[in-house]
């Protein structure tokens, strides 16, 4: 099922309930202490603006983020009932949710009240979903067209961004490998004789080649500790 609303990335019901009572406190207590500090500020006489400011405060901001809780919690379990009715997630539960919040919000000031704010809180959902739709959509990434896979498909993914891939696109042919050196080639190991005597130490190194010349260059005589 693809998604159409922000709001379904929240926490699953019944857990979303007191998400959005948390949330909605703490929006109406930090909004309510920034307002109700430069209200203060602005009303108290010079002298006493800061104790103004903070009576203002501890008031009225803890009395404003619990009337955002009541609006949030009854919120959260009219939008988990209507997810458990339709069985799905869509704007519409909470555009529904948005009104029937406000109805019972104002249910004690008439039917008319009732009617005028379920209005309001259905149209405000209304609001913030469309937002919440049209900045999904304009920051998206773009849909992958064919075009795009086949590049995809082409191209080997593991490889360095310097590099084409580690196949060509034309079909990869593995060269033949190249056979092992034959004995005659081969180079062979130097020989190493350590031979001492009452004079000294002397040790040789020689190449064991079939070659006079070759091995009368290769030998070389080192004498340690011998008198001069």
């Amino acid at each position: 099922m693809a998604r159409h609303s922000g709001m379904q990335d929240r926490e699953p019901c019944p857990w979303r309930i007191v998400d959005d009572v948390g949330g909605a406190f703490s929006m109406g207590a930090v909004g309510g202490t920034v307002w109700h500090t430069i209200k203060g500020l602005r009303m108290s006489p010079k002298g006493g603006k800061i104790a103004g400011a903070v009576s203002a405060v501890t008031a009225r901001a803890p009395v404003l983020g619990g009337q955002f809780a009541v609006w949030g919690g009854l919120f959260a379990c009219c939008d988990c009932t209507l997810t458990a009715i339709r069985q799905k997630e869509d704007p519409w539960n909470a555009i529904m949710s948005g009104a029937a919040t406000g109805g019972i919000l104002a249910a004690r000031a008439g039917p008319q009240a009732m009617f005028t704010s379920a209005v309001f809180g259905g149209v405000i959902l209304a609001l913030i979903e469309g937002a919440s739709i049209m900045l999904g959509r304009a920051f998206a990434p773009p849909v992958p067209t064919a075009e795009d896979y086949a590049q995809g498909m082409a191209q080997d993914v593991t490889a360095p961004p310097t590099a084409g891939g580690l196949y060509p696109t034309g079909g990869f042919s593995p060269s033949p490998a190249s056979p092992p050196p034959s004995d005659a080639s081969a180079p062979h190991p130097s020989e190493t004789v350590f031979s001492s005597d009452g004079d000294g130490t002397t040790f040789q190194t020689e190449g064991s080649s079939g070659d006079a010349s070759s091995a009368d260059s290769s030998k070389s005589w080192f004498s340690f500790g011998s008198s001069s």
